[in-house]
């Protein structure tokens, strides 16, 4: 199936099928994982998520998306703190660095993904939800960069 096929509310909904995906994984790492400040990132990431797939919700209800649409999108810095490093495997031993790093490429790839969905669609209001999504996405990987670097970065 091509992405053009795809009805508006066809495109939010993939978006929350992929943040309950992203949501369902920070979930199950919570219960693999005993180091404390781990579980607690963990649990605010898939909070993050959550949160998220609500405000998807909200969009596919009536007029909230024509609305919510037609708002110019705040341009979003990609501070590439984490591009160049190396991604674990999280499993039950996964210290924090680990999960920021995790978490800002799972965001880069969202991003990525939405900004070809939009570069690729033919309909233009499509493409302005891929690109609104894209942005979004960018902006949660801001987020955990900019803690990644307050934790890894700064000097003491």
């Amino acid at each position: 199936m091509s992405y053009d096929d795809l009805t508006l509310e066809q495109v939010i909904q993939l978006a929350i099928e992929r943040e309950i995906a992203a949501r369902d994984l920070y979930s199950s790492l919570l219960e693999q994982v005993q180091d404390e400040v781990v579980q607690g990132l963990l649990r605010d990431l898939a909070a993050q998520e959550e949160g998220h797939r609500r405000h998807l919700e909200v969009l596919l209800s009536a007029g909230a998306l024509t609305r919510r649409l037609t708002a110019a999108p705040r341009p979003v810095t990609d501070l590439h703190l984490t591009d160049h490093l190396v991604e674990a495997p999280l499993d039950a031993h996964a210290d924090v660095q680990q999960v920021l790093i995790a978490a800002a490429k799972r965001e880069a790839g969202s991003h990525a993904l939405y900004k070809a969905l939009a570069d690729a669609a033919a309909d233009a209001e499509i493409a302005n939800i891929f690109d609104y999504m894209a942005t979004q996405e960018l902006e949660h990987k801001q987020r955990i960069e900019r803690l990644y670097e307050d934790l890894y970065y700064r000097e003491n």
